[in-house]
C-alpha cells in the first residue's frame, strides 16, 4: 500500500511539473503575442546609391557604377493607445570614439542572409515616450564612412557587389530579397532610460519592444536604385516582376 501511495504521490508529482512545464510555455506564448499586437514594424524602403568608377589599374571603366551605401526605411507600428519608447543607436557601436555610451545601443536593426549577419548603422535620438503618431519612421544605413577602423563591415560588403561585374544589381537585389531583417532591443539599455523616470507610474502606461521584432518586407519586393544625379529608378522592372 506504502509502494502504490508512493508511486502516485511521484505520478502526481510529474504531472504537476507537466502542467506548470506547459503553462509556462501558454504564458510566454501569449506574452509573445501581446507583443506582436502592440508593436510591429515594416520594411518601406530601400534606396541603393551608386556612383560611377573612373579609369584605375583595377580596369574600372567610366561608365560603370558601384554601390556605395544602401539607406534603410523602417516603419515601427504602435498598435496600442499607449505612448511609445523606441531607438536604436549603433554609432558607438561602430565608431567607439564617438561616445555616446551614456546613451547605450538601445536596440539593433540586423540584417540576416544565411550566415551573414549586419548591424546597421543608426544614430541615436531623443530617447522619450512618442505620444504624437501610431507610426514612428527609423531610418538606417550601411556606408563606407560610417565603418569600424578596426573590425570593418560596411566596406568589405560594398566592395563584395563592385567586384562581380555589370550585373551586381540583380545579385544584389537577389540576395537583399533573401535577407530577413529584426529589430533586437538591449533590455539593459531600455531598462536604464525606465529607472530615469522620476514619475515611476509612466512606466506602466508606455510601450516599448521587450522582445525581438520580425520586420515585414513589401511583397512583391523591389528597391530604389539612385545616383549623385538625383536620378533613379525601381528595380526589378514591372516585366521581370511579371515573370516572377
Amino acid at each position: 500500500m506504502k509502494l502504490k501511495k508512493g508511486i502516485i504521490f511521484i505520478t502526481a508529482n510529474v504531472v504537476n511539473k507537466r502542467i506548470l512545464c506547459v503553462f509556462s510555455i501558454i504564458l510566454f506564448i501569449m506574452s509573445s503575442h501581446a507583443q506582436v499586437k502592440e508593436l510591429s514594424m515594416e520594411l518601406e524602403l530601400l534606396n541603393v546609391s551608386r556612383s560611377n568608377i573612373h579609369p584605375s589599374p583595377q580596369g574600372g571603366i567610366i561608365g560603370d557604377t558601384v554601390p556605395v551605401s544602401l539607406t534603410f526605411e523602417f516603419l515601427m507600428y504602435n498598435h496600442t493607445h499607449k505612448p511609445v519608447l523606441f531607438g536604436s543607436n549603433t554609432k558607438h557601436y561602430y565608431r567607439p570614439a564617438w561616445d555616446s555610451s551614456d546613451y547605450g545601443e538601445i536596440g539593433r536593426f540586423l540584417m540576416i542572409n544565411k550566415s551573414d549577419t549586419i548591424a546597421l548603422f543608426t544614430y541615436y535620438g531623443s530617447l522619450i515616450p512618442n505620444n504624437r503618431k501610431d507610426t514612428i519612421a527609423y531610418w538606417a544605413t550601411i556606408e563606407g564612412v560610417e565603418d569600424s577602423e578596426d573590425h570593418p563591415v560596411f566596406r568589405p560588403f560594398l566592395h563584395h557587389w563592385s567586384s562581380v561585374g555589370k550585373d551586381w544589381v540583380r545579385q544584389l537585389y537577389n540576395y537583399l530579397k533573401e535577407c530577413r531583417f529584426v529589430y533586437v532591443p538591449i533590455q539593459a539599455d531600455y531598462q536604464r532610460r525606465l529607472d530615469e523616470f522620476e514619475d515611476k507610474s509612466m512606466i506602466d502606461s508606455i510601450v516599448y519592444p521587450r522582445d525581438i521584432i520580425e520586420i515585414k518586407k513589401k511583397d512583391p519586393f523591389d528597391i530604389i536604385i539612385s545616383d549623385s544625379e538625383e536620378e533613379y529608378y525601381i528595380y526589378p522592372p514591372i516585366s521581370i516582376k511579371q515573370e516572377e
